[in-house]
């Protein structure tokens, strides 16, 4: 688990959650965030990581989480610590005991390539922190602009 801290926000972006848990939620969170990045503005490159990014992270907390209790997103432009531009996708759920970890991919396996995809996508700019009081965690990831 990468434990580097998440980028500065400079700005508002959207916040949706998605209480049900279903792979349905998984689609509208995709759908909400692509439609936020292009309608920002942002290169067409950037939206897709985006989308994939969030695809996959939503898809991880889906695993993670028992029962029906879901999870949120948040997508908001940040200052990387290099300076550059970059968007953030933030996924919380209520899973504090299973903290992500990215292992080798097996190329051959069904599944078990998504933090092996964000860390690539992200340059290695991702993390999570456990909420307060114990109530679950964040995963983040950052998208650089560039």
């Amino acid at each position: 688990m990468i434990t580097m801290e998440k980028p500065k926000k400079i700005a508002p972006g959207i916040f949706r959650p998605y209480p049900g848990g279903a792979l349905t939620d998984v689609r509208r969170a995709r759908a909400a965030a692509e439609d936020w990045a292009g309608g920002e503005g942002y290169p067409s490159g950037v939206v897709d990581s985006v989308a994939l990014v969030i695809t996959e992270l939503c898809t991880n907390a889906l695993r993670c989480v028992a029962g029906a209790a879901g999870f949120a997103a948040l997508v908001y432009p940040v200052e990387l610590p290099s300076g550059a531009a970059g968007v953030c996708v933030e996924i919380w759920d209520a899973d504090p005991e299973h903290m992500p970890e990215q292992q080798e991919p097996d190329f051959a396996a069904e599944s078990g390539r998504g933090l092996f995809i964000v860390n690539n996508l992200t340059g290695g700019l991702w993390g999570a922190q456990l909420l307060a009081y114990n109530k679950g965690k964040t995963v983040w990831a950052a998208i650089p602009c560039t």
